[in-house]
């Protein structure tokens, strides 16, 4: 069970529902079931019941992570055109393509090293890596020889589907770890894919002139949302930090996660690359007093659910990636030189000797992967929407 709060029982109020100010999505689940039942959900209102209200990050940390029941941690799929939602990987093999010749490239640019160590936090199945290591062995085999992958998983389910699917093909060219904290001093490169939209973050709103952290609580079988005063020193000075110039009833998000994780990754990478893609925004942006519902995204198939506390277990929770943030606390644990681009542009960049070779050594996949490069990079699909931020630490 995540921490308690240190707030302890607070009298029940009115319930707060989530903001929307969007058109209405097509409902995720049926409206004959108003509740919102999963069976998580009966150990969360149990808890709630016996303990008092919880920060919704301990919610959200439930909701996705609980060993039992929570989203990622059972084996149902997920990802893809059945499961809840898309990502660049599911489009097909076409980013890890495109991520392993700039991963040869830095080789490269290192002085091709004998050992370089591919680090990837959040490694879900492991289909990343098989797309990187596969292109890798035909394009580079020096490269692939020095390679060797490491994911971090801490779902025993996705960490199945990695030997399952690496294991007959990749066999000593990768190991599984529970934890970024298993590494320590690695030379290579630190890559992870829409992995920290899924860190649990706060909810803060701004009512009366003051922020207020939205607790999650409990009455009359259901959960809501019960607004209070922000206590813990961390988010109370990030409140600070915004100011007063947001209308009443904004709500934005607060993702402590971010400072843990870039820490731990300085810690595991002695040095080499940093590589982040996700969905975000610069500060300026994330916190504009227009943007007043925040970033807060809930999916089931690839429908909204306009409540997050709906079905804990049974739905997607994710939050846009502050990178200003992210930046910041990256500079502070090491990590230098910052490159922050569209999905579009990086892989474009990227991509270019590959695209200039196709005119001349096409072949019978090439109308697929264009189809996905095209997916990944236009402005319409998934070029614009993804950010990829890039840093250095002690290359030379």
């Amino acid at each position: 069970m995540a921490e308690r709060s240190p707030h302890g029982p607070i009298p029940n109020k009115s319930p707060h529902s989530y903001p929307q100010t969007e058109p209405k999505a097509t409902p995720a689940f049926p409206s004959n079931d108003p509740g919102g039942h999963s069976p998580l959900s009966g150990k969360i209102r149990a808890d709630l019941a016996e303990h008092g209200p919880i920060t919704f990050r301990e919610f959200m940390g439930m909701a996705l992570y609980d060993p039992e029941h929570g989203y990622y941690a059972t084996d149902i799929k997920r990802v893809g055109k059945v499961g809840d939602f898309i990502t660049s990987v599911s489009v097909g093999r076409c980013l890890g393509l495109l991520l392993a010749r700039r991963l040869v490239g830095f080789w490269e640019e290192c002085g091709q090293p004998d050992a370089f160590h591919i680090i990837e936090p959040g490694a879900h199945d492991g289909t990343l890596c098989a797309d990187i290591l596969r292109e890798a062995r035909s394009f580079c085999p020096d490269f692939y020889q020095a390679a060797h992958y490491h994911l971090i998983e801490a779902s025993p389910a996705l960490t199945r589907a990695q030997e399952d699917k690496l294991g007959p093909i990749l066999a000593g060219k990768f190991t599984t770890h529970a934890s970024l904290n298993d590494l320590h001093g690695l030379h290579g490169v630190i890559l992870s894919n829409e992995l920290i939209d899924a860190f649990p973050v706060d909810l803060i709103r701004f009512e009366g002139g003051q922020w207020r952290q939205l607790l999650v609580g409990e009455s009359q079988g259901g959960l809501h949302f019960i607004p209070t005063d922000c206590e813990e020193t961390e988010l109370d000075a990030f409140c600070q930090s915004l100011g007063t110039h947001f209308p009443d009833g904004y709500t934005t998000e607060y993702n402590p996660g971010i400072t843990r994780f870039v820490r731990e990754a300085s810690a595991a990478l002695e040095a080499g690359l940093f590589i982040t893609i996700d969905y975000g925004h610069r500060a300026t942006d994330y916190y504009h007093p227009g943007r007043s519902t925040g970033t807060l995204q809930t999916y089931h198939r690839h429908q909204k659910s306009e409540n997050p506390l709906e079905r804990p277990g049974e739905i997607d929770i994710t939050s846009h990636v502050d990178f200003t943030r992210l930046i910041t606390a990256a500079e502070s644990a090491g990590f230098a030189s910052p490159a922050l681009s569209t999905q579009a542009s990086y892989l474009t960049h990227h991509g270019r000797p590959w695209l200039l070779s196709l005119e001349s050594a096409s072949s019978a996949e090439t109308p697929a992967l264009m189809r996905q490069f095209q997916t990944l990079t236009h402005p319409a699909m998934l070029g614009t929407r993804f950010m990829v931020l890039e840093m250095q630490k002690d290359v030379s």
